[in-house]
Order: structure tokens, then C-alpha cells, then sequence
């Protein structure tokens, strides 16, 4: 089977300064992270009796949850993988332990930096809630997965 590719020239996520967009694994939806600030959450600013106040869009977080898909063919760096199933297996492993559950992340929170396709960046603490596992290949090539986000202020990035 040919090696997946991508164009990374569409943006990137990194998440505690781990790439979202490697030749390993990519985001697929970051769309959802792109969309204009009334949908975003973001405050906007109200008429009111007393003249124009802030409304708070969400009060709470933002929630995400992101498609991702991870290759066995390639590591993170950009070597090829001559077993499938390992560097998948390899590739995984990296993301649980430097993404999801990373050493050190105290309360779990973590900057994030959005890049949007103009090349402006947005950078916001998030947490990362879990990461779920879906279909695979049969031959090892992929593995569809989805990272859960939380952005506590309400806002995303």
C-alpha cells in the first residue's frame, strides 16, 4: 500500500508543543478550530440600558473533539517504518505520553497554538480529556482516533 501524505501547508495545532500536523498523524477537522469568533465563543460587545456591556458567549469551557488519523509508515520526524503494525504502535504511544497524559502537566493544562491558514496563530491553555481509538487498517497503515479538547476560559484558541 502507498504511504499516506497530506498538505501541511492548510495550518497546524500544536498542543504542549507537540505537532497536531506531522507525517505521522494529522488532525483531519481542524476547520472546527478555524470558524469565526461568535462561534468560536468569544466575547462580543451588547447594547444595554447602561450603555454597551461584554457578554460572555459560553460561560463555561469549550469542548472539541478532533478526528485524527495516525500512520504506522512514518515516525513523527519523518523516517519510514518498515513495520506497520510497530510504528504504529510507536506512534500511539507517543501521542498518550506526550499529548494526553504528559509528565509534569500538573493540572493537565497545556498551551495550545492554533495556526490559522492566513499564518496567524492563537494560543489558548487547554486540556486534553482523552483520546478515543477507531477503525484500523488491516495491514497497520492507519489508525482513525479522536483527541477530546477542553479550553477552560470558554474561548478556543
Amino acid at each position: 500500500m502507498a504511504a499516506l501524505t497530506w498538505n501541511s501547508a492548510a495550518g497546524d495545532l500544536t498542543i504542549g508543543g507537540v505537532s497536531m500536523n506531522t507525517p505521522a498523524w494529522k488532525v483531519l477537522n481542524l476547520h472546527v478550530l478555524w470558524q469565526p469568533a461568535a462561534q468560536r465563543g468569544q466575547d462580543r460587545l451588547v447594547p444595554s440600558a447602561t450603555g454597551v456591556r461584554k457578554f460572555q458567549r459560553r460561560a463555561t469551557v469549550t469542548e472539541h473533539d478532533l478526528e485524527l488519523l495516525i500512520v504506522g509508515s512514518h515516525t513523527r520526524t519523518g523516517s519510514t517504518n518498515a513495520d506497520l503494525f510497530e510504528g504504529l504502535q510507536v506512534n500511539v504511544d507517543y501521542l498518550i505520553s506526550n499529548v494526553v497524559n504528559p509528565t509534569g502537566a500538573t493540572d493537565g493544562t497545556r498551551s495550545a497554538v492554533l495556526t490559522m491558514p492566513d499564518g496567524t496563530t492563537r494560543t489558548e491553555p487547554v486540556h486534553v480529556t482523552g483520546m478515543q481509538f477507531g477503525e484500523t487498517s488491516q495491514d497497520g497503515a492507519y489508525l482513525k482516533a479522536v483527541l477530546s479538547i477542553s479550553v477552560p476560559s470558554g474561548r478556543i484558541i
